[in-house]
């Protein structure tokens, strides 16, 4: 890829937890590069670095071997260059969904009125125009998630990093924000890396799917995703071309391992707020 383009790369990662006899390695060597603008999701099995990976990306851990770079520059610390949102929204029960999206803004030090465009903006983005003034509590799980996207991007990052962040929600809905999602990002256009399990997920976002084997993981396939946008989540189920796709990634994920799997997981990092919503 033209390192022009490129935005984050990843270049023979390596990564153990734990010393010595007691190391247990979860990554075994991943290359691959994300292009500036590019939707790139992260498919495989359970433990096998998928979030490794995306912290890594976040500098909130190091590689053991090899380097993550972003914006041609090794990620040494925390890379405030991206917003992480996770599983949980992390929303703070004591601020309203206003207040919520607030926080990036205020550690950022924006003048109280040039946040309050900034949230009212943001509100009208994500469709919470009326809800700015509830509580988390008095809101749906997909108002909440809508309100969580809200705060990721009101610090602006220019990539966003997402660790299977619908997979709580019914079916209904995750097809509602996986909607909302693409829309967000053909306006914005940011760069995102997005770990799922979920083949129909991995398909309908990406612009090319990393397929990842059994920990010590590395690269069964990097698969392009060659469907026209914009994408419709419902529709593009009945495209021949959606389903061959589909054929395809289970093949891949069905492969046997060539390495017998371990018994422990990785720890997990410790989650962090503002900018990693």
């Amino acid at each position: 890829m033209d390192d022009a383009r490129t935005i984050l790369a990843f270049s023979e990662v390596r990564k153990s937890f734990g010393s010595g006899a007691n190391a247990l390695p979860i990554v075994g060597g991943v290359t691959f590069d994300v292009a500036r603008g590019e939707f790139i999701t992260l498919l495989g099995p359970s433990g096998c670095g998928k979030s490794t990976l995306l912290n890594m990306s976040a500098g909130l851990m190091q590689p053991t071997s090899g380097s993550v770079s972003y914006d041609g520059a090794p990620v040494r610390g925390v890379n405030l260059d991206v917003g992480y949102m996770t599983q949980a929204d992390h929303l703070l029960p004591w601020r309203t969904i206003a207040g919520n999206i607030a926080v990036p803004l205020e550690i950022k030090g924006l003048a109280k009125a040039e946040r309050a465009v900034r949230i009212e903006q943001l509100l009208t983005l994500v469709g919470l125009e009326r809800f700015g003034a509830h509580y988390p509590s008095q809101v749906s799980g997909g108002m909440r998630k809508r309100a969580a996207l809200a705060r990721l991007l009101a610090a602006d990052p220019a990539t966003l990093l997402m660790d299977e962040p619908f997979s709580a929600l019914d079916a209904q809905l995750r097809l509602t924000m996986q909607g909302e999602l693409l829309r967000l990002c053909a306006r914005l256009r940011k760069t995102v890396l997005f770990v799922t399990h979920d083949l129909d997920e991995a398909i309908t976002l990406a612009d090319r799917c990393v397929v990842l084997g059994a920990r010590p993981t590395t690269i069964r396939r990097i698969v392009p995703i060659d469907l026209p946008r914009p994408r419709d989540p419902v529709r593009l189920r009945t495209n021949p071309r959606y389903q061959a796709l589909y054929a395809e990634l289970w093949d891949l994920l069905a492969e046997p391992s060539t390495t017998a799997p371990q018994a422990l997981d990785a720890p997990s990092a410790v989650r962090m707020t503002g900018a990693f919503a």
